[in-house]
């Protein structure tokens, strides 16, 4: 009698199991007893890495009015500009002028038909279609020191790409992966950073500009401190989270630079304060879906709301007062 009753009451329970795992399925549209199959992607990322500042060489800027005089006392006759064939179909545009001496476009040859190359005929400058208004400046690889490649333009800033396939620093890459690696990059080359890059940004501050109520603790514009290096401890502290002292540590151990976690602060407050006007004043481009919210912060000991409000689409926020 009592192994019967045994095995009625244990159907019943598996009975009862077999209802709840389907009402909950119903009501929450998945079981909960049942163990999630997909595993967490283990994707390998790049790591963080700070390239070297590229080598600028500013080229030399001459005057051809100079050298056309320089050119009739050494030789006793003008230089007389090119002349062109009357049937060429290549034409050198009239608005055109040497980017080293400035001499016009009677000065200038077609050096190589209509592939967009050209020569000065005062100073022999060879120079291109593409870069004969832009270029003031040329960036050279750090490590092989060849000029550096304009590969893209973005709004506030153009990326430059060392191309060198005997760079070290290309050599030195390719080299250090591994067979796996190796296979990964035949498939997707865009998920390894093996050339050396560089981006020059070009942001102008200038129309955004507004006086703080403040003013900072360290003028910026007179400390010892590169661009660079500055860019590097803001990014550590700020971007990464990481404490004045941690940051004053790595930039000792990683970049050999001494700096002191109190100098970290006094920038950090400098940098926030001119930043702040940029920030409140930057003519934004919205969209029409905008949304409000509210979290609490603590600050010296005591809690404050802070109420924000931003753009829903461009995830922009707009304003942030925070309660007194």
């Amino acid at each position: 009698m009592y192994p019967q009753i045994i095995t009625y009451l244990l159907s019943f329970i598996n009975y009862q199991e077999q209802l709840i795992r389907t009402l909950l399925t119903l009501l929450i549209g998945k079981s909960m007893f049942n163990k999630p199959t997909e595993q967490p992607v283990n994707k390998p990322y790049r790591k963080l890495q700070v390239d070297d500042l590229p080598i600028i060489e500013v080229p030399e800027k001459l005057d051809y009015r100079i050298l056309l005089t320089e050119y009739f006392e050494k030789n006793g006759k003008t230089l007389k500009p090119v002349q062109r064939r009357k049937n060429s179909k290549v034409t050198v545009p009239k608005s055109m002028i040497c980017p080293k001496c400035g001499a016009p476009s009677e000065y200038l040859y077609a050096n190589n038909g209509d592939k967009g190359q050209y020569q000065c005929k005062v100073c022999s400058c060879l120079f291109s279609d593409k870069n004969r208004f832009s270029k003031e400046a040329i960036l050279k690889c750090p490590h092989c020191s060849k000029t550096l490649e304009k590969i893209k333009e973005r709004k506030d800033f153009h990326v430059f790409k060392c191309k060198n396939n005997e760079c070290p620093y290309y050599q030195r890459k390719l080299n250090g992966m591994s067979s796996k690696e190796r296979k990964r990059f035949n498939k997707d080359p865009q998920a390894f950073k093996l050339r050396y890059i560089f981006r020059q940004f070009h942001i102008d501050f200038q129309p955004l500009s507004k006086e703080s109520p403040e003013l900072p603790v360290v003028d910026l514009s007179k400390v010892y401190t590169s661009p660079h290096t500055l860019g590097l401890i803001l990014t550590y502290h700020v971007n990464y989270g990481l404490s004045a002292r941690k940051t004053a540590a790595i930039m000792k151990d990683v970049h050999g630079v001494p700096i002191s976690h109190q100098t970290i602060l006094n920038y950090e407050k400098s940098v926030s304060l001119l930043l702040k006007p940029y920030v409140d004043h930057y003519p934004y481009e919205l969209s029409e879906q905008f949304c409000g919210d509210e979290t609490y912060i603590r600050v010296n000991g005591r809690w404050h709301y802070l109420f924000f409000f931003f753009d829903a689409v461009k995830k922009i926020i707009l304003s942030y007062p925070v309660s007194p």
